[in-house]
């Protein structure tokens, strides 16, 4: 029986003591048997990897999963240094000032060295990654002495100021495949010697496996990303992505990567829209009043305008791009071969130069569609190809097919 004291509170009979302190010295036993989170997760290590910790220095490979941001949605990677159970140092190649990313994007199209190496506290790095809920995978990885000593080496070499600096690549240099080759090139190529069927993925269908959810960008990869990205790489050019380095790891020393972190919120897509038809849509939607104006025969050249504004616009920003950098996926781009700042003279200039001009564009325009058809062109350029086809149908041809309706009418009259 419980009673109430004055003060409101509990106050257990004499005869029941005896019953509480056995049951909270068996709790107190209880707890004390239970290992610690840190102790359960070493007691749920398999035993080959558990044994790599008792030899320091520990070379760790640390990966991260996809964010939400851009320019997270490819996941990311780090390289570990363990000196003891509790003194490590992480080295991140993949430091950039986000907090301006116009400036950091400008470097990249530029070829500037907009990014850098730089180490970081192990702690601090899971902190800031689990905060963000991005999956975190830890896999110490098997190698000599003489490796171990290469790859640090190597790491306390490149955060020199003169050196931690670099021009990123998506494909070809970025954080992963820097952190690839320290590994590849301290145990002699055995990444690079790994052998895997390729399953026919492009960089092109790669870049866009990050972007499911994301029409903007997934456009973006359509068009801002040229033919060399229509290449399929081996499989040591795939490990420019976090997730293919892993899976490298695991089949090159067999060591089954460790999950520290666990994603909360919902999977990475697997698929999703592309947003090509939305923008064929986009397209249709301002070429009409061209179409509309031309048979109505009054304010043509304005409702050139519509469409012709933002090819040219368009045009403009993908040429520049392609004459100031010196990245091959943007260099060799066949976007401006449908959007060209030129295209202006569609509506400016004396209509007997516009209509040869626009005859010229619609032979030029009919040929790259024709070549994208057979698969000479590889970009899937067909939702914007209307864009520039159909007002310089209209100028070039305009003309004559306004004479041949005017002959039909008076036949008809």
């Amino acid at each position: 029986m419980v009673t109430r004291s004055r003060a409101g509170e509990s106050r257990v009979p004499r005869c029941l003591w005896p019953i509480v302190v056995a049951v909270l010295a068996i709790s107190m036993v209880a707890a004390a048997a239970r290992p610690s989170e840190a102790q359960r997760k070493k007691l749920e290590m398999p035993p080959e990897v558990a044994a790599l910790y008792n030899d320091y220095p520990v070379i760790e490979l640390v990966t991260m999963g996809i964010g939400s941001l851009i320019w997270e949605r490819h996941g990311h990677i780090a390289l570990c240094v363990r000196e003891s159970p509790r003194e490590g140092t992480c080295y991140n190649y993949g430091i950039g000032d986000y907090a301006d990313p116009i400036n950091m994007a400008s470097g990249f199209f530029r070829g500037d060295k907009s990014f850098w190496v730089g180490p970081q506290d192990p702690s601090s790095l899971m902190y800031g990654y689990q905060a963000a809920d991005r999956t975190i995978w830890v896999q110490p990885l098997p190698l000599t002495s003489e490796q171990e000593q290469k790859v640090i080496a190597k790491l306390k070499f490149d955060i020199q100021k003169e050196h931690r600096y670099y021009a990123y690549d998506h494909f070809w240099d970025n954080c992963t495949t820097r952190v690839r080759d320290i590994l590849d090139d301290a145990t002699g190529g055995v990444l690079r010697n790994l052998e895997v069927k390729s399953d026919g993925k492009t960089y092109r269908d790669l870049a866009r496996e990050g972007f499911y959810g994301m029409r903007i960008p997934l456009l973006i990869t359509d068009f801002a990303m040229g033919r060399a990205t229509d290449r399929v790489p081996s499989f040591y050019e795939k490990m420019f992505l976090p997730d293919y380095m892993r899976e490298a790891a695991t089949l090159a020393w067999g060591i089954q990567p460790l999950v520290a972190y666990q994603r909360q919120g919902p999977p990475p897509l697997k698929d999703g829209p592309s947003g090509r038809v939305i923008l064929l849509g986009l397209v249709l939607l301002l070429i009409t009043p061209a179409v509309v104006t031309f048979f109505v025969g009054r304010w043509h050249t304005a409702g050139l305008w519509v469409p012709i504004i933002p090819a040219v616009l368009f045009g403009l920003a993908f040429w520049f791009l392609t004459i100031i950098s010196p990245l091959p996926y943007i260099r060799w781009n066949e976007t401006c071969l449908v959007l060209m700042p030129i295209d202006l003279m569609l509506v400016v200039g004396p209509l007997k130069w516009r209509r040869v001009y626009g005859k010229a564009r619609v032979v030029m325009l009919l040929m790259v569609t024709a070549l994208w058809i057979i698969g000479v062109l590889k970009q899937p350029l067909w939702p914007i190809i209307p864009l520039t086809l159909v007002p310089a149908l209209l100028v070039g041809f305009g003309g004559a097919v306004r004479e041949r309706i005017s002959v039909w009418r008076s036949a008809m009259a």
